[in-house]
């Protein structure tokens, strides 16, 4: 299964940061969030209502795929109320991870994927 998302706005601080981290939140973030946050929208042919996402299922931004290590409990709801989730690309697993988090897997010369307003961003649950 297969969920689409559309890059509405990036906000000024969102992906600015060299840490792998991108906060994804939905059109109805408030303007401090909207700051720092990756603004999505799902598409109405792949509705985020049905959102379904585990470890072992990938995300793709510009063309690159990730994989993920780990989902945070959080992370189904949140996306369907909130559009809402704390990507961590190619970051080390912490004793205690965010419960919003999704741990991606990243090669060491793989560099950060380029988010761009209009571009998709594809969750495939495998």
């Amino acid at each position: 299964m297969k969920w689409n998302a559309t890059i509405k706005q990036i906000g000024e601080k969102a992906v600015e940061n060299k840490d792998g981290m991108v906060i994804l939140f939905g059109d109805g973030a408030n303007d401090d969030l909207a700051s720092v946050s990756v603004i999505q929208k799902f598409d109405q042919e792949t509705p985020v209502n049905g959102f379904v996402f585990k470890k072992g299922d990938t995300i793709t931004v510009d063309g690159e795929t990730f994989v993920a290590d780990y989902v945070g409990p959080m992370v189904e709801s949140n996306m369907k109320a909130l559009g809402h989730a704390t990507l961590f690309f190619g970051r080390k697993l912490p004793k205690a991870p965010l419960a919003n988090s999704v741990y991606l897997e990243k090669a060491a010369d793989q560099d950060l994927p380029e988010f761009r307003v209009d571009d998709e961003i594809v969750y495939e649950h495998l």
